[in-house]
């Protein structure tokens, strides 16, 4: 699996309100490690050491959260900003030198520096969409819906024992197989080390029969709304991607807030929450443009062999049609990429425990509507103006209404 950048003229320039990606463009590296392209994304000369970066004394109450194939994902609470939770995505990557020096050593659970570029590159541009951002003609975008970036930094050394660190639990169940993070001594590698804040717990777990706290059918009908808009602005701001969107790529956590707010072409839009906020993650397949530049994976040899599978099931239907669709064209934007993970979220949701145990017939019809609707419009946000309209209300052909009228519309003055 590789990753790459290649020209590709996006369809607007967009202004972003920050500065720390301005310069992406032009620190490219010329060779295909990105070695020092990832430092400079870091603001790094050099590597610093794990323990001296992130110390002990400054974060309290651990919490080992996951392991995936390349990294570890622990939670903290940072003492030096009034405890906020955080969370630690720690990738262990190994230079392209190294690999090619260590043919008979076998570098299984890493990341190359080629790879995890790509990845910061986007989430730190989807990090800037929690303040707003403006396109060319001045219009306005917003959404919270991304984790929020708070560092990201190159380190050498072991990862430091009160990070907590299980080993992988073969007998925990999960919604798909993932490969162990073995660790290789005696390797040169560094660690990549992503903080972000909290965005919640995973909401594959909150639907299954067996959680304490179960979501309600209204909460999960206002995720269905929360990503929708979500994709949308990326999509329109950033020609986004996500390539590989289901239950277990979205967060949920509680909210006191009633409604949860986005901005879509300096347009007000209003999500009842029922309590629950939904964050998007793992851009690790993502693909999005900015400066004439394409990020993005070529996932090719990944999905070869899902793509041939005669009977896919669950995921694997939604990365057969994403291969079947884009081919090898992985640098190219095709938004109707979205269109299928958000079906495949949708489906999945009214699938679940969550939803079959507790529906109501208005609700299930709802959800049966917005599958039903969605893989008619080419893009994301084509679909959410077709279910909004300027007094709030969900349009569709039957007229389905959401209960209490959980979404609202708005202009700014």
């Amino acid at each position: 699996m590789a990753s790459y950048s290649t020209s590709n003229t996006p369809s607007a320039n967009l202004l972003k309100r920050t500065t720390e990606l301005s310069s992406i463009t032009s620190i490219r590296s010329e060779t295909d490690d990105h070695w020092f392209s990832v430092l400079s994304l870091c603001h790094q000369r050099n590597p610093s050491h794990f323990g001296l970066e992130f110390p002990s004394t400054a974060y309290e109450n651990f919490e080992y959260l996951d392991s995936g194939t390349y990294s570890h994902v622990i939670k903290a609470c940072d003492c030096e900003q009034d405890n906020m939770p955080i969370v630690f995505k720690i990738i262990k990557v190994v230079q392209r030198s190294t690999l090619n020096h260590l043919s008979d050593v076998s570098l299984k659970g890493f990341e190359m520096f080629t790879d995890v570029y790509q990845e910061i590159v986007i989430m730190k541009l989807l990090s800037n969409l929690h303040d707003t951002v403006a396109d060319k003609s001045g219009f306005e975008y917003q959404t919270h819906s991304y984790p929020r970036i708070i560092r990201t930094r190159v380190v050498n050394g072991e990862i430091p024992n009160y990070f907590l660190i299980r080993s992988y639990n073969e007998s925990a169940r999960k919604i798909k197989p993932v490969e162990r993070f073995d660790d290789t001594f005696g390797v040169p590698r560094e660690h990549l080390v992503v903080v972000m804040k909290f965005g919640g717990d995973s909401l594959w777990d909150r639907i299954q029969a067996s959680h304490p706290e179960l979501l309600k059918p209204d909460q999960l009908l206002s995720v269905c709304y929360q990503v929708s808009l979500a994709l949308a602005i990326a999509e329109i701001v950033y020609q986004f991607e996500h390539r590989d969107l289901h239950v277990c790529n979205l967060l949920v956590k509680p909210t006191k807030k009633a409604y949860i707010l986005f901005k879509i072409r300096s347009v007000e839009y209003r999500v009842k929450s029922y309590g629950i906020k939904t964050c998007i993650i793992d851009a690790t397949f993502s693909r999005m443009s900015l400066g004439g530049v394409s990020y993005f994976t070529d996932l090719t040899s990944r999905l070869k062999s899902t793509a041939e599978n005669p009977k896919p099931e669950g995921h694997e239907v939604a990365y057969a049609q994403m291969y079947r669709l884009i081919g090898d064209r992985w640098s190219s934007w095709f938004p109707e990429s979205n269109v299928i993970w958000l079906k495949c979220v949708f489906t999945e949701l009214f699938a679940s425990d969550a939803f079959e145990s507790h529906a109501d017939q208005h609700q299930r019809a709802i959800i049966r509507r917005l599958i039903a609707m969605v893989t008619d419009y080419k893009t994301v946000y084509e679909f959410v103006q077709a279910i909004f309209n300027e007094s709030g209300d969900i349009v569709s052909n039957d007229r389905i209404q959401p209960p209490q009228n959980g979404i609202s519309l708005s202009k700014f003055n």
